[in-house]
């Protein structure tokens, strides 16, 4: 089996309706780090790469930032150079996550910033409108950057 970028796997991934059979190759139905391409980055994934996020939104990027909030989101490689990404995230508030924003839009990587779209709420964030800046942080050569 091909993928789009034309690299071939032997794991095929059959999902009979019951529950999903994987045959041969690895016997993972996802990517682990250890399989991504030599060189690929967050920044540079393949097109029509989808990565999936389950983590905590702080007040800064630095270690130690205060937790503001949980957020579950994707992002799709959705242009051929991997310079954007379409992302649709939720933010999780409220002592059971009863509350919650939902974001959709086009990240552009190279840019300082990106708007997108606000498409929703729950909770006392019901109905919202508007959009939501994100900050494209560049590391230099030697920094770490932990998630």
């Amino acid at each position: 089996m091909a993928g789009l970028n034309g690299a071939t796997t032997s794991s095929v991934i059959n999902n009979n309706g019951n529950n999903n059979v994987v045959s041969s190759g690895n016997p993972l139905p996802f990517v682990t780090v250890g399989q991504h391409p030599q060189g690929a980055t967050l920044e540079k994934l393949m097109f029509g790469t989808i990565t999936v996020i389950d983590d905590k939104l702080t007040e800064g990027h630095e270690l130690g930032s205060s937790v503001i909030t949980k957020a579950k989101e994707f992002y799709l490689a959705s242009s051929l150079d991997g310079s954007s990404q379409t992302m649709a995230f939720t933010t999780l508030f409220g002592e059971h996550e009863e509350d919650t924003i939902s974001f959709l839009g086009v990240h552009r990587m190279a840019a300082h910033e990106s708007q997108v779209a606000i498409v929703g709420g729950t909770g006392k964030y019901e109905n919202p409108q508007g959009y939501a800046t994100i900050e494209t942080l560049h590391l230099t050569q030697g920094q770490i950057q932990h998630t």
